[in-house]
């Protein structure tokens, strides 16, 4: 089902139409009087396989960093290639990166962009 909305588009500042697909079992659709449905799928969209690079991104690695002046040991969450990441770090995926984030102290990395992902998540 294609459902009209609304979108900003920060490059013009406008608001624009924009289409937005969901599928819905039988229970949830019910035919429209006077409609013909003749030109509507009814197949399950294909899912493609994950490339490499989508894959890759989504690897995360972890820094301790030392107790210091009283203050307990601290985490940082890296995206898997950052330069601030050690390299022998082990590659976690998104769900143990964000066990980590919830424990006191511990903070996405900004050089590398793991707060703007992992930010809204944590």
């Amino acid at each position: 089902m294609a459902l009209p909305m609304w979108a900003d588009d920060p490059d013009t500042e406008t608001v624009e139409p924009r289409e937005y697909r969901v599928w819905l079992t039988p229970g949830q659709a019910r035919p429209i009087d006077g409609v013909r449905y003749d030109a509507v799928p009814t197949y399950p969209l294909r899912r493609e396989e994950p490339t490499a690079q989508a894959a890759d991104r989504w690897a995360w690695k972890i820094q301790r960093t030392p107790a210091a002046g009283g203050r307990p040991a601290s985490y940082v969450v890296h995206v898997w290639d950052c330069e601030e990441a050690a390299p022998e770090a082990q590659e976690l995926d998104v769900s143990a990166a964000l066990e980590v984030l919830r424990r006191p102290g511990a903070v996405p990395c900004s050089e590398c962009g793991a707060d703007v992902a992992l930010g809204p998540l944590a």
